[in-house]
């Protein structure tokens, strides 16, 4: 749903009436509307109000002055997944498979796709760039028909395996039954595939003349539970941080090994570390949706965040960001809960949309670290109605807001920084992809750079 022109002139006028006396906006000959409020303020409520009004509003969005929306692309939506690899973005939609060539990040160029109904939920696309898989846990029409689901009594449909070594002709080369959880993970540079459900894939001769892709027998999930491990609800997701190497978004978070060197199988996974939230000041049984942990493994903070999607109205158990300080060693890793941040509600000039107006929930999502993140940094997070968030995290983990993109009538899934630090491809389930400019500092180390 967009806002009518209606509501950004109320918008517009609100950001007037909110100017300090004698102030005016000051609207730029190159038409982008940047609104600035002079003079400066002379008291903390005016003061306040300056803040609010110092953003770029256009006629679909609200920024901060330091974000830029470069260009939407419409046929995107509803984007749900997307991945980076090298100069091109994979994008899956509940409708098609998309490839962009970003060797121009601000000017992604659509080169391939495939038009069929993925389904739900395919976040956080698997590929290599040579090998993509889809995870669709609701059936899911594929070239061959229809791939079944007994969802939501199994968590489980289709994975749907295709060959985009071409990125002009993607090719669907298979379907793995009962593989399709809500997502999955590459492992081992696609050699496999981990699912949030358990599932494990062999992938080693998708690519090669039969085409072959097998489920396993073992299930990851029961197998550590098997040996003892407690799982406090489900599990969303799989980060591989490092080649064989997983962070699991469950509950507890586990960091896993399937590297024969550490005495580990991809059936039979190795627990080298765990984090839970048992720190925190509140919500310690929380749901995890994502986790990721930068420098393959190697960095001082670990970041997580969770999910609470479909609420209306914000609150203090919503879906929260969070940081972690990490000691130990690599092979055995200690975590400790560090700071959390969660969306809240506002009046659209600040960068957030008031209370009510939600519909897939004030929540974060899906988030990416900068590819300069060194203990501490830039972290781009979206969080479905409050649009992508720049957070800045310090060397103790403690997270500061640093820019944003509010879009007036979107969702906003995930966000992914292109090669060059600076273009973010924020996959909006309403609105497609917005290629957004971010210009604020980078933080490395947690300090400006």
């Amino acid at each position: 749903m967009r806002l009518p022109l209606l509501c950004l002139a109320l918008l517009l006028a609100a950001a007037v009436a909110a100017s300090p006396a004698g102030a005016h906006p000051a609207v730029p000959s190159d038409g982008l509307n940047t609104v600035r409020v002079l003079p400066g303020p002379s008291s903390a409520e005016e003061e306040a109000a300056v803040r609010a009004a110092e953003t770029q509003v256009g006629a679909d969005h609200v920024s901060s002055d330091n974000v830029e929306l470069v260009r939407s692309i419409k046929l995107a939506a509803d984007g749900v997944g997307a991945r980076v690899v090298g100069d091109f973005l994979y994008v899956t939609t509940t409708k098609d498979l998309e490839i962009y060539d970003i060797a121009d990040p601000a000017d992604p160029g659509l080169v391939g796709a495939v038009t069929l109904d993925v389904e739900f939920e395919n976040e956080q696309v698997p590929t290599n760039g040579q090998v993509l898989g889809i995870s669709g846990q609701t059936p899911s029409i594929t070239e061959s028909g229809v791939c079944p689901s007994l969802y939501p009594t199994t968590s489980s449909g289709c994975l749907v395996l295709f060959d985009v070594r071409d990125k002009a002709q993607p090719e669907q080369v298979a379907t793995v039954l009962g593989a399709g959880d809500h997502t999955s993970t590459c492992v081992l540079d696609c050699s496999y595939t981990y699912g949030s459900s358990g599932s494990i894939v062999d992938l080693r001769g998708v690519l090669g003349p039969d085409h072959t892709a097998k489920k396993l027998d073992t299930n990851w999930i029961s197998y550590l539970k098997g040996q003892g491990y407690a799982f406090n609800g489900s599990c969303h997701h799989q980060t591989e941080v490092r080649p064989g190497v997983l962070l699991t978004a469950c509950n507890p978070m586990y960091l896993l090994s399937v590297r024969a060197e550490d005495g580990a199988s991809p059936e039979r996974p190795k627990v080298l570390g765990a984090a839970d939230f048992s720190a925190a000041p509140d919500d310690q049984k929380r749901f995890v949706h994502s986790a990721e942990w930068a420098r393959g493994g190697t960095d001082k903070i670990m970041l997580s965040g969770g999910e609470t999607n479909f609420q209306p109205t914000c609150g203090e158990t919503n879906g929260a960001f969070s940081t972690f300080r990490v000691g130990g060693k690599p092979e055995a890793p200690t975590f400790t809960w560090a700071d959390q941040v969660r969306p809240v509600s506002g009046n659209y000039l600040d960068g957030n949309p008031p209370d009510g107006s939600y519909h897939l929930g004030c929540s974060v999502h899906w988030f990416e670290p900068h590819p300069t993140f060194r203990n501490g940094g830039v972290v781009a997070m979206a969080s479905y109605e409050n649009g992508t968030r720049f957070q800045k995290i310090g060397s103790d983990g403690q997270i500061t807001e640093v820019g944003f993109f509010e879009p007036l009538g979107g969702a906003t899934s995930a966000p992914h920084w292109a090669s060059d630090g600076r273009t973010v491809y924020a996959i909006d389930y309403q609105r497609g992809i917005d290629v957004l400019r971010y210009d604020g500092p980078l933080y490395i180390g947690g300090r400006d750079r």
